[in-house]
């Protein structure tokens, strides 16, 4: 089910506030170039001003609910496009709210319009004409760098120019190609190396950690504490968080995933 898709969720607060600050600008553009719901009529002297604080609200609002979605993320290890459409609407939703209170206080200055039923009309109408517009920008951008988020993670050297991994011994290094790797898995104090030579599957035995080794290829995905593994040879993702599982070309069984890492690994398979 669509709703159910991981979404690639940004882990970037910088780039959160790119996007709160592109929607902010995208707000106070429509405000003085659009002019709707009759904002061409409304002349004052701090009329300009008064439209740059729509801004401000929407960053303001866009950068809270982000902190809430840092805690459901961190601690439910999931971010769905259900998620999103959420935290899309949630975002619009309290915005549009705080801009009634800012409009009818601050500008209009009509506290005699704080009724429910006039409010009911005022959110229908900015929701209705606004808010699914800036929604949909919203899921966009954070699609968009999403993405880019993604891709960059996974960033891997030169095609074809050998690295040399090392081991804790001194005198033991292993060079390869690091697009060859298939994965690693750690058993005890050594590692285990699964690499392709000739496009035959080949195990190369080193003394080593598994976090070391991944700080030396770290364009390789966790998947579990044991393993790491190259994410151009995955063929399929199974299962969920409880009990999720990882297929990798040239290699007959199935390697586990852990909970902590199924939205990542489901994330990159499927970008």
């Amino acid at each position: 089910m669509f709703l159910n898709k991981v979404f690639p969720y940004i882990s970037s607060f910088k780039k959160h506030l790119q996007i709160a600050s592109l929607l902010s600008f995208a707000v106070v553009f429509i405000l003085e170039f659009l002019q709707p719901f009759g904002a061409n009529n409304f002349n004052h002297p701090y009329k300009h001003l008064y439209f740059i604080g729509y801004g401000v609200i929407s960053l303001a609002i866009y950068l809270f609910i982000h902190l809430l979605s840092i805690w459901y993320h961190t601690n439910f290890k999931r971010w769905k496009w259900i998620e999103e459409l959420l935290f899309s609407s949630l975002y619009v939703t309290v915005a549009i709210v705080i801009a009634f209170f800012y409009t009818e206080l601050m500008i209009n200055k009509r506290s005699n319009f704080m009724i429910f039923s006039f409010f009911i009309k005022w959110f229908r109408f900015v929701f209705l004409g606004f808010g699914i517009i800036l929604s949909v920008l919203s899921v966009f951008l954070r699609l968009h760098y999403g993405k880019k988020q993604l891709h960059g993670n996974q960033k891997k050297p030169n095609d074809n120019k050998k690295i040399v991994v090392k081991s804790t011994l001194k005198k033991e290094s292993f060079l390869i190609v690091p697009e060859n790797i298939v994965y690693v898995k750690s058993e005890d104090n050594y590692i285990n190396i699964h690499y392709l030579e000739d496009n035959v599957l080949q195990k190369k035995v080193m003394r080593n950690t598994l976090s070391s080794i991944h700080k030396q290829l770290n364009y390789l995905l966790k998947v579990h504490r044991s393993y790491i593994i190259n994410p151009d040879f995955i063929t399929s993702v199974e299962g969920n968080a409880q009990k999720g599982s990882v297929h990798l070309k040239y290699i007959e069984e199935k390697l586990p995933v852990s909970k902590t890492y199924f939205e990542s690994v489901k994330s990159s398979f499927m970008s």
